[in-house]
């Protein structure tokens, strides 16, 4: 069993200053391994359940975390998580859902060779650092708005705003890269039949990953176990409907990924009753405080001790604004393999009624 918990979901609001970072961890420790790993947290705090927000307000409580994950067990293999920028998420998403939507039109494949990731890269630097970053934090707030409602004034309050960044810019490279964006406005109305609540969330993007991870570290289909979950609550009619997709290899280069999806069974479970998903949200939680204070420059004691425990030596993948643009920086020389987009859209047009039927749950629909 493999169980799951996320930290730093703030929902829509994805530019939170004071939580820039999600992350969604995993392991596999038996209900035995988790006591061993917790026992010297356990033996000082009186909580029915460990929760870390209640354990970093205790200076002996966050000595004994430190202690709990120096625990051997931990270690490459056992622990696995995925960690996202949520700026840089948003950026990404300007570049799947508007610039791919755009060069599509066009014929051309941005996720081959990894333009799609060296287009999020370039946006997220000149964005932040170089624009005016007011206009590119307002188009980044009204783009998530946009999503999450589908509102034709919401889409044109968001065009208004690239436009606004758009005039400010002195250099044409710029100008046409925030043009790739204004190409997307005429097929605003197509664009928006995808939105939907939760599109912008990383938590589905960052469960699959994983569950891909999993299964090839372990060479089998995985059951998992996630702590209670809004999104994973919204999202399992269609991860049921990953799991039986025709078999296929789909994406570029190191982003390749195999259907149908190798999860054999999927359980949301209150972390109350279970110590393994405690010590999920423990360590998920913890490195979720790391990051944060990473990304925002802040100095914390606390967070850098992390340095001094075994979590620092597990595997993981990140969604972070990088300088990485060619191919070979971003392991995605290899051109040869199936478009994901365009492999899901075949899916969904090959089975319509199965497709729909995923839409009308994930819609709350009666007959779904």
């Amino acid at each position: 069993m493999i169980y799951f918990d996320e930290a730093g979901n703030s929902g829509e609001n994805l530019l939170d200053l004071q939580q820039p970072v999600f992350l969604l961890l995993s392991h596999n420790f038996t209900l035995t391994e988790a006591k061993e790993i917790l026992r010297p947290l356990q033996a000082i705090s009186k909580a029915e359940e460990l929760h870390f927000k209640n354990v970093k307000k205790y200076a002996a409580q966050q000595r004994a975390l430190i202690e709990c994950f120096k625990h051997p067990l931990i270690q490459e293999g056992r622990v696995y998580f995925y960690v996202a920028h949520k700026k840089f998420m948003i950026t990404i998403h300007l570049v799947d859902r508007l610039i791919e939507y755009v060069f599509h039109k066009r014929g051309i494949d941005i996720y081959k060779g990894g333009f799609n990731l060296s287009t999020a890269n370039i946006l997220a630097i000149l964005g932040t650092s170089v624009w005016d970053t007011t206009l590119y934090d307002r188009v980044c707030v009204s783009f998530v708005q946009w999503t999450r409602t589908a509102d034709n004034q919401d889409a044109v309050t968001f065009y208004d705003a690239v436009k606004a960044l758009y005039r400010t810019l002195q250099h044409e490279k710029d100008r046409e890269l925030v043009q790739w964006i204004l190409d997307s406005e005429p097929f605003k109305e197509d664009i928006a039949e995808s939105f939907e609540k939760f599109g912008t969330d990383a938590t589905l993007s960052c469960f699959i990953e994983e569950i891909q991870y999993w299964s090839r570290s372990l060479n089998a289909d995985v059951d998992a176990t996630f702590d209670n979950s809004k999104q994973i609550e919204h999202w399992k009619s269609y991860i049921e409907y990953l799991r039986h997709l025709p078999p296929a290899e789909v994406g570029f280069g190191s982003r390749k990924h195999k259907y149908p999806l190798p999860l054999k069974s999927l359980t949301l479970e209150d972390s109350k009753t279970c110590v393994e998903l405690q010590l999920a949200d423990l360590m998920a939680s913890y490195l979720n405080y790391y990051f944060n204070v990473t990304a925002t420059g802040r100095e914390d004691a606390f967070a850098q001790q992390i340095t001094d425990t075994r979590l620092v030596h597990v595997l993981f993948n990140r969604m972070w604004p990088g300088k990485e643009m060619r191919p070979e920086e971003l392991g995605m020389e290899d051109t040869r393999g199936i478009n994901p987009l365009d492999y899901l859209a075949a899916q969904a047009l090959a089975n319509p009624e199965a497709y729909a039927k995923v839409e009308r749950k994930k819609r709350g629909g009666a007959n779904g």
